[in-house]
């Protein structure tokens, strides 16, 4: 065993000990005339001496937009440089712990309770916290974040090592391998369609989506492995298959066909996809 194997063996990598893998490609599928923006993004793991199977999940840890977090930490009257606690590990400057550890977009119950009880101009919300009122606080909260309520109440601050035990930690998200080993030794793909939308006046982005297709080309990307026991090929390559992907829901079945071509699989396979448009949301053809 290679001093490089020995150390793969002794430190696998997983959810809490991602592997910092590499952008090599990240190319917009759909045509410009498309609704929407569906990215194919090809990850270099050389080194992370680990398999997975087809059906497989991988999960990215992303970093928060950075935009977003000037505009909270200039609506809570700080510099970025003051120093809060994280989660794990020695403490860091705000605009640091924002960027890396904390979720700054979905409000938190513990957050929501805290402008409630601070600013006079919130009846809504007061009355929405009642425990019969569940539904209604859900349907108020769409498309709601975290820096709306800040911006919507000015008068309302909080000490940065305050806001930070307010938030709740920034969470891996999870996306189907969309490539066989067998044809990509040492690389994984993804589809992912990129979440943006309008919502009370202000442009929203998927946390983990737009990381990927903005701001991942030049930064380790932190992944880990996410196994899926139920939803792999049928050990008989012989056996046939039939495939329902609509939308970018096709990932795991690009996966499944690379698979059977290099294996040489005789069992035959149906592929059923779905899109708005054939001339632009084709993803592959």
């Amino acid at each position: 065993m290679t001093e490089a194997t020995a150390t793969v063996a002794a430190q696998p990598y997983s959810r809490t000990n991602p592997f910092p893998a590499r952008m090599l490609v990240n190319r917009r599928l759909s045509g410009p005339e498309s609704e929407k923006d569906t990215r194919h993004h090809e990850l270099d793991l050389t080194g992370w001496g680990l398999s997975f199977e087809v059906g497989d999940s991988v999960g990215v840890y992303p970093t928060n937009d950075p935009e977003l977090v000037d505009e909270i930490i200039r609506a809570l009257g700080a510099t970025g440089d003051e120093q809060v606690p994280r989660l794990k590990g020695e403490p860091t400057s705000l605009r640091e712990a924002l960027l890396r550890d904390y979720s700054i977009t979905q409000p938190t119950p513990k957050f929501l309770k805290a402008i409630a009880h601070r600013a006079d101009a919130a009846p809504t919300l007061h009355y929405l916290l009642a425990p019969d009122r569940k539904q209604d606080l859900q349907t108020y909260l769409w498309g709601m974040e975290v820096i709306d309520f800040l911006v919507e109440h000015p008068s309302v601050r909080f000490r940065p090592e305050e806001f930070v035990g307010l938030l709740s930690k920034l969470q891996p998200r999870l996306y189907s391998v969309a490539s066989s080993l067998k044809a990509f030794p040492d690389q994984v793909h993804l589809i992912v369609d990129v979440v943006r939308y309008e919502s009370n006046g202000r442009l929203r982005k998927g946390v983990a989506s737009s990381f990927l297709a903005e701001r991942a080309d030049d930064v380790p990307v932190p992944v880990f492995p996410s196994n899926a026991k139920h939803f792999h090929l049928p050990e008989n390559p012989d056996t046939p298959i039939i495939m329902v992907g609509p939308g970018t829901g096709v990932a795991p079945f690009r996966a499944y066909l690379q698979e059977r071509k290099v294996t040489g699989g005789k069992g035959k396979n149906w592929l059923f996809f779905g899109a708005q448009h054939v001339n632009c949301d084709f993803a592959y053809e």
